[in-house]
């Protein structure tokens, strides 16, 4: 997980988003506090991030070491 958070902090956004490694997926029935668009993103094999992008700064909302557990409502 170390080295995927290295990555995302090298990784402009149009890189970001187009890696395959990260598996973006909007979550729909989220938004972040500032309106924005909440997305799962693959950290490891095992853990997905919940975060969305606040200006140029990616926020980290949760950890979920349980796949389906970062989608629930």
């Amino acid at each position: 997980m170390a080295a995927s958070l290295r990555r995302l902090r090298e990784l402009d956004w149009n890189l970001l988003y187009r890696h395959p490694g990260f598996r973006w997926e909007a979550i729909e029935h989220l938004k972040a506090p500032n309106g924005a668009k909440v997305y799962s993103l693959r950290l490891s094999q095992r853990i997905r991030a919940v975060a969305f992008r606040d200006g140029d700064f990616l926020r980290l909302i949760s950890l979920h070491p349980d796949h389906d557990s970062a989608y629930e409502r």
